[in-house]
């Protein structure tokens, strides 16, 4: 059944970036996080502009977390509650963080297609609640953190309605 939502997604930034991390867009410098449906990447430069993308290459040199891809925890379905070998994960981007130290942690939180799409929502947006208390509890602060609930919006896997897929019921992490 279609939502009226019409919400795509919802970030909270659990706090304010560096001062450092908010000069990277094209414009004035912003008070809030850019909305989940922007890209992370410049928002102007061309593949002649070789400044930036010789400041890029050197970083991703000397950054572990910007050579790595997305880590992603999954969950069971209905729940939030990090189990098993998904706590290694967050072992993984706690010291992959320590090791590249980014302006800040994205955690994307995601959910299947079941259910109503608030539900979904809030679901989401409870699971990367969750693993960001997994990452302060290993070191990392708060402050670093952003969570972002997609619930049904942006799957790693595209389904109809209805369809478990353990593929969405995850949270990815991400650097920048």
């Amino acid at each position: 059944m279609p939502s009226r939502m019409t919400l795509a997604a919802v970030l909270l930034s659990v706090a304010a970036l560096p001062a450092a991390a908010q000069d990277d867009s094209a414009g004035a410098p912003s008070s809030a996080p850019e909305p989940a449906s922007q890209s992370d990447g410049p928002t102007e430069g061309t593949s002649a502009d070789t400044a930036g993308q010789s400041d890029a290459a050197q970083g991703a040199e000397t950054d572990p977390a910007a050579e790595q891809e997305a880590l992603q925890v999954y969950f069971e379905t209905g729940r939030a509650a990090i189990e098993g070998e998904q706590a290694a994960v967050l072992d993984q981007a706690a010291r992959l963080f320590r090791e590249g130290n980014p302006y800040v942690m994205i955690l994307s939180g995601a959910t299947d297609t079941t259910g109503p799409a608030e539900v979904n929502l809030d679901l989401s947006l409870a699971r990367a609640r969750a693993v960001a208390e997994g990452l302060e509890a290993r070191g990392i602060p708060v402050d670093r953190l952003q969570v972002l609930g997609r619930g049904t919006t942006d799957l790693p896997v595209e389904t109809g309605p209805d369809v478990e897929e353990r593929e969405n019921r995850v949270v990815e992490i991400t650097w920048r």
